[in-house]
């Protein structure tokens, strides 16, 4: 998968890191806000809260790349996209450790 010209930031990185984390078989179809509550509501990992525009505009950066799709104003994080951005971070993976 290669996207000349388009580059992602740390930030998208770390939010593709954590999109893969949040893969369960049971669920695969969520809101942009049931995902951002799922991923963000949670005290513990402050130092990685993005507002919700900011994730919003991640999240567009995220679909337009085809890394997950959305339809019917439902997310769709199944096996597959997992897979896609377990191999979109790896290939991008020396944007995160520098």
């Amino acid at each position: 998968m290669s996207l000349e010209g388009n580059t992602p930031t740390k930030e998208i990185l770390v939010l593709c890191r954590h999109l893969q984390g949040i893969y369960d078989s049971n669920k695969t179809l969520w809101t942009m806000e049931q995902l951002y509550e799922n991923l963000f509501d949670n005290p513990t990992l402050n130092h990685n809260m993005l507002t919700f525009e900011r994730f919003t505009e991640d999240m567009n950066w995220v679909i337009g790349h085809g890394l997950i799709s959305f339809d019917d104003d439902k997310l769709n994080i199944d096996g597959f996209s997992r897979n896609l951005l377990i191999h979109f971070f790896n290939e991008h993976r020396e944007i995160v450790e520098n």
